[in-house]
């Protein structure tokens, strides 16, 4: 039984595939693949530069009014408010019959780096900050705060100036 392609196969055999010979890319064809690569960075990066800086101001914000939260339950719950900061993550309530605390753990603030800390300093409003980045616990406002007083600089855009201890 007969290959039913076997009446073209001659004409098969004579047409060979251009690439088949060489199997390189010529050095226009590498310019034009770089070319194009440069041309959609340059047109992506610059959309992505300063979205980090709005993700940690907004995650510093988010993280602040969570602990304010907290802050307010263990009022709440308690009938007095924290002494320090650290009562929110060692002092636990009863949540219909769980045992947990008000904080798991101390969240950071991204303002002074980008691993954020997590570092608390109780002091009362009359003190001033050290500026070190976490955040204050005001003992006699039960009130928390970004550990900086500094103005923002102009990498962090539309907050540029901000001062992060009065949000």
């Amino acid at each position: 039984m007969k290959n039913e392609f076997s009446a073209f196969r001659p004409f098969l055999s004579a047409v060979r595939c251009p690439l088949s010979a060489n199997r390189g890319f010529t050095l226009i064809e590498i310019l034009i693949v770089i070319t194009i690569i440069a041309i959609l960075a340059a047109t992506i990066i610059p959309n992505f530069i300063g979205f980090d800086v709005e993700a940690r101001i907004s995650a510093t914000q988010t993280n602040l009014n969570s602990i304010r939260t907290r802050i307010a339950l263990f009022r709440a719950k308690e009938g007095r408010y924290p002494e320090t900061l650290d009562e929110l993550s060692t002092v636990e309530y009863d949540d219909m019959g769980i045992k947990r605390p008000y904080l798991d753990r101390i969240p950071p603030e991204l303002i002074s780096s980008k691993r954020g800390s997590s570092a608390v300093e109780n002091i009362t409003s009359d003190q001033e900050l050290s500026n070190t980045g976490g955040w204050v616990y005001l003992q006699d406002r039960a009130d928390v705060v970004v550990n900086n007083s500094e103005p923002l600089s102009s990498k962090w855009g539309s907050y540029a100036e901000q001062k992060p201890n009065e949000w």
